[in-house]
């Protein structure tokens, strides 16, 4: 969106900002530190002080190489590459052979694992010209992250999303059997639930939506058992999804006695969706049948499209089915995965480490062990958060891995380096208190909401940083509010999320509420997404809110006496005030104008995102970064209304044409394109070629690609 010059020049200044702030932060007490190794919790090299050497690109640890008096000669020339340096623990990680796991909470490190494990390998393969790397992730700002460590190229680096697409381009048709997926015409969950869920009677409605999605989605079109159906259509038959043995309790979460039904409900949504719609089960199997013919029928293509290395990030947010596919592009021993399966908050996606190790046995064959990878390696030391609210955060995640114990592998705990206060709990506050409190002393902190909520908040709050939680998931902020995570939850939710935090829940809690384990997951990710400041705020007062408040804030409960209070319950008229500076708001610009480049999200997503980049240019006082982003936002708001007046031609092409100019003056090239596929089918053949040759013609051929 804007020059890299400029972009790099603002976030080395805010970067400076952070480092200062973290160097002045106080660490954990020796004696802490001490305890800590003893239960193999941090690695020995954070004993000492001075080896916690944090990297001013973030929280993480600090990328340092090795030079010796051997090599110091070699420091002059152009191809001398120095050896990262690694601690024990590192290089157990990024040394492994074959396929690696890699398992760890948010902010523990798994990123920088990725990023080090790029490095090595181009450190060991460096000589062959054939040797090729492709690191894969969810987020487009993800992959600049990673791009920007390692130094790669960007044809290095790809969203899931443009990965499938790119597929689609190369891979060979199949005959007779093809079909396109169009964007207009893709189901998510969103529109499953308005369009098809929502319509059913409520006799119907045996198992909530998103467990109907999750179903779908993961086992009965997603699942490694699913894909190995003789019949090639890539659909779990009836009676394998009724039978427990097949895809056992603990990993489908619907009850024998309901699996006739629900799959009942699969077969109609089949028939609902018939041949015009697709989602991304069945995008991804098409795929899948495309790749196997190509390597039967043409091997040279098969081989291009194939990497030697391949670094997925965000593991836990794939089906069996997408895993799959990277197994068959990355080869024997070629993967190196990384996740947390406590942030497996994708909808439609419920993840196991155990699903992993499954797709390996498939494609293996019993043959080529590599492919699977062996014992998860894990990582337990934060960098980004405080012991204060690490704290909170596993006490929620207790909570997930006592009641809910097949959602996700139960890891040794985080443990920051550093101390910090306990998250603050506003209860029962007034919107315009809140409001105000916003537009002053707490200027600029992100507000997270359930994901259907963002919309209503950012009108109510008249406040420009509000995320859902699923869309803010793999960001961090400086300070946080969780905002009526505990009122919003369904009437039905209520007592069950009470009765878990009293412990008056059995061990089948599980079997009965399947949701409130989503609930803990979405919670958790909400929470880490925090560095320094957390407020938990609840605007009415509601059975579960009342008792989280009391669980949060007592230093006593059942089970549980003597256990410190995980937050600290506050009066809103005491709030210190900490609002971002200029360059904190610059960078959060920046990050939003990157997520609004995503090709995963809609029109109406990416005008939020560039709605908050526009607020943040403004309040950092940036004339020339907000003008740019208007610019951006009155394209995609042109694109959101296109189908109001695509029977105006006229209007079409006139405000699309001056549009198109605004944009290629901002320097905004993607933009440029995007509109003019748009609204390429609305145009006459003279305003299309003039608009060709004005405008397309003089885009970078970088930009094309």
């Amino acid at each position: 969106m804007v020059c890299c010059q400029t972009q790099r020049s603002i976030r080395l200044i805010r970067l400076i900002d952070d480092s200062k702030s973290r160097t002045a932060r106080q660490q954990l007490p020796e004696n802490v530190i001490d305890q800590l190794q003893a239960e193999s919790l941090l690695p020995s090299q954070l004993s000492a002080k001075k080896a916690v050497l944090l990297d001013t690109h973030g929280n993480v640890p600090l990328k340092l190489y090795d030079i010796n008096r051997h090599n110091i000669d070699e420091i002059s020339t152009e191809s001398w590459t120095p050896t990262l340096h690694l601690t024990d623990e590192e290089r157990d990680v990024v040394e492994a052979k074959g396929s690696v796991l890699v398992l760890g909470r948010s902010g523990t490190g798994k990123t920088v694992c990725i990023c080090n494990r790029m490095e090595h390998d181009r450190q060991v393969y460096g000589d062959d010209p054939t040797f090729t790397q492709l690191f894969v992730a969810r987020s487009k700002r993800l992959c600049r992250y990673v791009s920007e460590a390692t130094g790669l190229n960007h044809h290095s680096f790809r969203t899931f999303d443009e990965l499938m697409y790119e597929l689609d381009t190369l891979l060979p048709r199949l005959e007779g059997n093809d079909k396109s997926f169009l964007r207009s015409q893709r189901i998510d969950f969103h529109r499953f639930k308005q369009e098809f869920y929502n319509e059913l009677s409520s006799k119907e409605k045996k198992v909530n939506a998103l467990i109907l999605w999750t179903v779908i989605r993961t086992f009965i079109k997603g699942s490694i058992e699913a894909y190995r159906c003789a019949d090639g259509k890539g659909i779990l038959p009836r009676e394998d999804f009724v039978a427990v043995e097949i895809l056992g309790k603990n990993r489908c979460r619907v009850p024998s006695n309901l699996r006739d039904d629900t799959y009942d409900l699969f077969l109609k949504y089949e028939t609902y969706k018939a041949a015009e719609l697709w989602d991304d089960s069945d995008r991804i199997h098409h795929l899948l049948s495309r790749l196997n013919e190509c390597n039967s029928t043409d091997s040279n293509t098969f081989d291009q499209l194939r990497k030697s290395k391949i670094y997925v990030d965000e593991i836990q947010d794939y089906t069996q089915k997408e895993i799959l596919l990277f197994f068959l592009l990355g080869g024997a021993g070629g993967l190196f995965l990384a996740g947390d399966p406590a942030q497996s908050v994708v909808e439609g996606t419920e993840f196991r480490f155990e699903e992993i190790r499954s797709v390996g046995h498939f494609v293996a064959g019993g043959s080529e062990r590599r492919m699977i990878p062996s014992k998860p390696f894990t990582v337990n030391v934060n960098f980004r958060s405080h012991s204060g609210i690490l704290n909170c955060a596993g006490g929620f995640l207790d909570l997930l891995f006592t009641y809910f114990p097949g959602s996700a592998k139960q890891l040794k705990k985080d443990h920051g380096i550093f101390n910090g206060s306990r998250p603050g709990v506003l209860y029962n506050v007034d919107t315009t208190q809140l409001s105000t409190l916003l537009a002053d002393k707490l200027r600029g902190t992100v507000v997270l909401v359930h994901d259907n909520s963002a919309y209503y908040w950012r009108q109510a709050l008249g406040y420009t940083l509000v995320y859902g939680i699923r869309e803010a998931k793999g960001l961090e902020f400086k300070s946080v509010i969780l905002l009526n995570f505990f009122s919003e939850l369904a009437p039905s939710d209520q007592k069950p999320w009470r009765n878990l935090l009293l412990n008056r829940e059995g061990m089948d809690f599980e079997t009965k509420f399947p949701i409130v384990g989503t609930h803990l997951k979405l919670l958790y990710t909400g929470i880490t997404r925090c560095i320094e400041k957390l407020f938990f705020v609840e605007t009415v007062k509601s059975i579960a809110g009342d008792t989280v408040v009391r669980w949060l804030t007592s230093t006593t409960m059942t089970k549980q006496s003597g256990r410190h209070a995980f937050a600290t319950k506050n009066n809103i008229n005491d709030i210190e005030a900490m609002a971002m500076t200029a360059d904190e708001f610059i960078a959060e610009g920046f990050n939003n104008a990157e997520m609004a480049e995503s090709t995963e999200l809609d029109l109406e997503q990416t005008f939020n995102a560039l709605d908050r980049s526009v607020y943040c240019f403004e309040q950092a006082g940036n004339l020339k970064l907000a003008s740019k982003a208007r610019t951006h936002r009155q394209s995609i708001k042109f694109r959101q209304n296109l189908g109001n007046i695509i029977n105006d031609k006229e209007m079409v092409e006139m405000k699309g044409s001056q549009i198109m100019e605004s944009l290629a003056k901002e320097d905004l090239l993607f933009e440029v394109l995007n509109l003019f596929y748009s609204i390429g089918p609305y145009l006459s053949t003279y305003t299309k070629v003039e608009l060709e040759s004005r405008f397309i013609s003089k885009v970078p051929i970088i930009a094309l690609a």
